[in-house]
């Protein structure tokens, strides 16, 4: 079984030329930088990297400890770069440290001196040394703690250190080495940073700086945020905002410092979702203090305003029950294209609930209660397609369908492709660990 074409997700969010994209002129792309690349992709070559920096043979590393270069993402600030970098540890298995190295001085990162005594021809003298790396020695510290002996250090900001530091940094780039100190093998070397129109502080790297390192240009995705948006459970308003126009993902508006990114979309979610648990109003200028583009906040205040009008809890808990009413389904068909999108991601966002906590046999009624209603409010047309195609890019309520062998949603998925060959591997591991 195979997910059927993602409509909602290929809908249009800009204008074409020719089947050419054209961007807004505060859109990040790919095409504005040489070889960038997107979140995804991002993920997939480091763990590739990953792969092969800590692959052995005869018990030697392939790709020898001294020949890997870090890597460095490049890319707009709130992008999701440290995340990227924990997500990769994760997948890979491997222990995870991070530092901002603009908070360090050169002896917090080098180590502080000391005065030694040692022997030289018979004659004894003082000298300096110096003592651990505060860097090095919490990767030590971690192997001691959790046992992995593999690992990921990430130093954040690694252009807006100060001249002071640049040798200690290439230091660390050709010889793994901070001070006296040297990075245990099995640990791999990822830094990030940001293009230096986003940052006054950023110094551009010249050619033999460049030469040492991996560098990996990272653009916004807004399809790679949505699926992490599902699998965080994001406020179903939000996703369903980037959902319906996926340009306005990340902004940038040099001139005026004024910005929107991931980060603050999702920390805008997540202060949405408390401030309606305690029933705090939201307000423009709640938007505004994530949302840095004031058009762009502006626009999603009205969105807000306009589904919570539209679409309630209660609406959507008559639903995953079977208790709607006629006069509720009349009112869903001539719902506007936008709100179609919130009521897609609040069912989603439910579904998604049901499937986290395993609770499989409500999770599977709901399923079968969302199916009669859609049906029974357009048919059997595109427009249920593209709401069951809305919902089930949602890999744990694919795997709860599956589990559950609902015969309803089943219904809407097809014949086997790799995406849900993947899926099936993973519910081989989900029944292994159950039985």
């Amino acid at each position: 079984m195979a997910l059927l074409a993602a409509a909602v997700a290929s809908l249009p969010t800009g204008n074409t030329n020719g089947g050419r994209k054209t961007m807004n002129r505060n859109r990040i792309t790919a095409a504005d930088t040489d070889f960038a690349v997107t979140v995804e992709m991002a993920k997939n070559n480091l763990i590739q990297i990953g792969t092969t920096y800590l692959d052995r043979v005869d018990g030697e590393l392939l790709i020898p400890f001294e020949r890997q270069r870090p890597v460095i993402l490049l890319g707009p600030a709130g992008v999701g770069k440290t995340d990227l970098a924990k997500q990769v540890a994760e997948a890979l298995d491997i222990g995870f440290v991070a530092y901002s190295l603009p908070h360090h001085t050169r002896q917090s990162i080098s180590g502080l001196p000391k005065i030694v005594e040692k022997s030289h021809n018979g004659e004894t003298a003082l000298t300096t040394e110096y003592t651990q790396s505060e860097i090095i020695a919490s990767v030590y510290d971690y192997i001691e703690k959790t046992g992995k002996k593999n690992g990921i250090l990430f130093l954040d900001e690694v252009n807006c250190i100060s001249d002071t530091l640049h040798p200690l940094f290439l230091q660390l780039c050709q010889q793994k080495t901070l001070g006296q100190c040297t990075l245990p093998e099995g640990w791999i070397l990822i830094m990030a940073g940001n293009p230096p129109q986003y940052n006054k502080s950023v110094k551009e790297f010249d050619a033999v700086t460049r030469d040492r390192l991996r560098i990996i240009n990272v653009v916004p995705d807004a399809d790679a945020w949505l699926d992490y948006a599902d699998q965080r459970g994001l406020n179903p308003t939000v996703t369903a905002f980037i959902r319906s126009d996926k340009s306005k993902i990340y902004g940038f508006e040099p001139d005026r410092a004024q910005i929107v990114t991931p980060r603050g979309w999702e920390e805008l979610s997540m202060t949405i979702n408390s401030f309606e648990k305690h029933g705090y109003e939201i307000t423009p200028e709640l938007i505004s203090q994530f949302i840095g583009i004031p058009s762009t906040a502006n626009e999603f205040y009205s969105y807000h305003k306009m589904v919570k009008e539209n679409v309630t809890e209660k609406d959507i808990d008559n639903i995953i029950r079977g208790k709607t009413t006629d006069a509720y389904i009349k009112k869903v068909r001539a719902m506007q294209y936008g709100i179609r999108f919130m009521f897609m991601s609040c069912l989603k966002s439910r579904l998604h609930a049901f499937a986290v906590d395993k609770d499989y046999q409500n999770g599977s009624s709901a399923m079968d209660c969302i199916v009669d209603f859609l049906t029974n409010a357009y048919g059997t047309d595109s427009e249920t397609e593209l709401f069951m195609n809305g919902i089930l890019s949602d890999k744990d309520i694919v795997q709860m369908a599956v589990l559950t062998k609902n015969g309803k949603f089943g219904a809407y998925l097809d014949e086997i492709t790799e995406s849900e060959t993947n899926i099936n591997n993973d519910l081989r591991k989900i029944r292994k660990k159950e039985d």
